[in-house]
């Protein structure tokens, strides 16, 4: 049926100037609305507003909509353009959430304008917010009573048991469903138990802890009161331990404990054993408590740092760590950071996947870290890393995992570092050419062996070793003559014990005879001898003739040139040419 021209004309002018009977029933009614509501026509002009509205938003009527809520222009308009109605959007006005619904007003199937209705979110979001907080706290408390190893009873301030949770059905050998709504008094006449921390922490309000026997085990039952706001008794939750297990447990802990007292005292007497066999040289009180600190560091997993001047053995001390530690079945992997070049050395820790750079071997290969997975690697000279393999080293040791070179895969490694430098790390610290970072973390075990001439103690049973060491070797016997001996007692060997080998094979295999004497020695060594006079010398039993002129023309020699410096001056003196001088000196090896 066609409306009839006009009849929208007609409604929106009674709609801008109402009857004031109707005005006043249409105020009064939409006035009972607790959400804030107003009514615009097809202009987007207000011309009905609830008292809401005017609190709020100080509304009134024939007052366009953009200038009071702009937020629901949008809205309206598509409303009023196309009749759909639309709920729950979200607007924000003057820093205030609300929730907005817009419906098509309809008149005679004429679409006349849009009522708005608001609801500020603040309170219901609040109100959802606090039951959803509740429900989920209900949750986890269910959770944390259900999944409770300990046994719990909860019981109201009668001491009725109201609830019982799964661990304590299996202490008790009973469902929960049997003991819900009785009282303790009940059950302990019952034989159930034979005395209640629910009911005494009931009675005197406090908590209550006793030791309870059930079926030939012992129990811990706490009781701990619960009170409102106002400090009344809501409710008592007693926990149940069964420590029947707990002291079984215990008895054998003692008893492990006893064995592994039994085993570390074994194990010490066999180190003290092995520190006095000739395959570990110390007998210096410095050197045996290095190497009693390194055998307890081989027990642990933490980084060590071994220091110390070149040749006193770092490496030696290293192999002992790794041999002594639960790895010592993986292996110990070497390298010498000094010794690669700058442009190596990341390759040759970290590895490197095929097409890495020019030259890479096809197919990549595992850097050292990765070869020592599950065992140690033995870093030396790490004074010498560059800065660039440092950073690289000291994520590695924060993580344990590294990326070959050219990679992307993360790989993680179980590799135990253990670090060795002659140089103070500390200045070069201090001077950034070592990152402080990488040092505390390598520096973890400090471990520093002495210098030779720091245990003098040391240097007879070494001399001894390697000369029979060498000879060996080389299928001869050997010993030596006493003044040889003391000469090389008398040395201070600054290239330590790697230096005092290599006297000792140079002696045994430069010497012509069974006696290792003077001769035999370099001759910064022999110039060590302590002057005797030629009268005060004893010959060892064992020396030839032979043997003994050239130990007193050497002897001679030294002391002559000592005090005349030059080979003329010395030829005068002992009566013979300076060419004789000369030959004896090239033959001595004394300059």
């Amino acid at each position: 049926m066609k409306k009839p021209i006009g009849l929208s004309q007609k409604i929106e002018d009674l709609i801008r100037n109402p009857p004031r009977h109707w005005r006043a029933f249409s105020q009064a009614l939409v006035n009972t609305s607790i959400n804030c509501l107003l009514a615009v026509d097809r202009r987007g002009v207000i011309f009905l507003a609830n008292s809401i509205a005017y609190e709020k938003f100080g509304t009134a009527v024939r007052i366009p909509l953009k200038d009071v809520i702009p937020e629901l222009v949008g809205t309206v308009d598509k409303t009023i353009a196309d009749g759909k109605r639309r709920i729950e959007i979200s607007i924000q006005v003057e820093y205030k959430e609300y929730l907005s619904s817009v419906s098509p007003i309809k008149l005679e199937d004429a679409l006349v304008g849009a009522i708005c209705v608001l609801e500020e979110s603040t309170e219901l979001e609040k109100v959802a917010r606090k039951m959803r907080f509740f429900q989920n706290m209900t949750r986890e408390l269910d959770a944390i009573i259900d999944s409770s190893s300990d046994g719990l009873f909860v019981c109201d301030s009668q001491a009725n048991v109201i609830r019982v949770n799964p661990a304590s059905e299996r202490i008790h050998k009973i469902k929960a469903k049997e003991l819900i709504g009785k009282n303790m008094v009940d059950l302990i006449q019952q034989g159930f138990i034979d005395q209640s921390a629910a009911l005494q922490a009931s009675q005197s309000k406090t908590t209550v802890s006793l030791l309870q026997n059930k079926d030939n085990r012992k129990l811990i039952s706490t009781g701990t009161p619960v009170f409102d706001d106002e400090g009344n008794l809501i409710r008592v939750v007693v926990s149940e331990r069964d420590i029947t297990e707990i002291d079984n447990l215990q008895r054998e802990l003692e008893e492990q404990a006893s064995l592994k007292d039994q085993l570390q005292h074994q194990l010490l007497e066999m180190q003290q054993a092995e520190l006095k066999t000739n395959e570990i040289i110390a007998r210096s009180p410095s050197m045996i408590k290095a190497l009693e600190r390194a055998f307890k560091v081989s027990s642990v997993n933490s980084s060590v740092l071994i220091t110390g001047e070149s040749g006193v053995g770092k490496g030696l001390i290293a192999n002992l760590i790794h041999k002594n530690s639960s790895r010592a079945e993986k292996p110990l992997i070497r390298i010498n950071c000094g010794a690669i070049p700058e442009t190596l050395i990341e390759s040759e820790l970290f590895g490197y996947e095929s097409g890495a750079f020019t030259g890479a071997q096809a197919g990549g290969k595992p850097g050292s870290l990765e070869l020592a997975n599950g065992g140690s690697l033995f870093l030396d000279e790490i004074a010498e890393l560059s800065l660039s393999a440092q950073v690289k080293l000291l994520r590695f040791l924060e993580d344990g995992r590294l990326i070959r070179l050219g990679g992307s895969k993360v790989r993680s490694i179980d590799a135990r570092i253990l670090a060795a430098t002659h140089r103070k790390l500390k200045d070069m610290v201090k001077k950034g050419s070592f990152r402080h970072d990488l040092y505390y973390r390598l520096n973890v075990i400090p471990l520093h062996i002495p210098a030779l001439r720091e245990r003098k103690d040391c240097i007879p049973p070494l001399i001894r070793y390697y000369v029979d060491y060498f000879a060996d070797i080389t299928d001869t016997r050997k010993r030596l003559s006493r003044s040889a001996l003391d000469a090389l007692l008398a040395y201070p060997y600054p290239g330590n014990v790697r230096e005092l080998m290599n006297i000792c094979e140079r002696a045994v295999v430069m010497s012509e005879t069974e006696v290792v004497d003077l001769p035999d020695l370099p001759r910064d060594v022999a110039r060590r001898t302590p002057e005797l006079s030629i009268e005060a010398a004893e010959w060892s039993k064992e020396m030839t003739l032979k043997q003994i002129l050239q130990s007193v023309e050497q002897k001679v020699l030294l002391r002559t040139l000592k005090k005349y410096k030059n080979q003329c001056e010395a030829a005068a003196v002992l009566g013979v040419s300076q060419p004789t001088i000369a030959r004896r000196l090239k033959k001595y090896d004394i300059k």
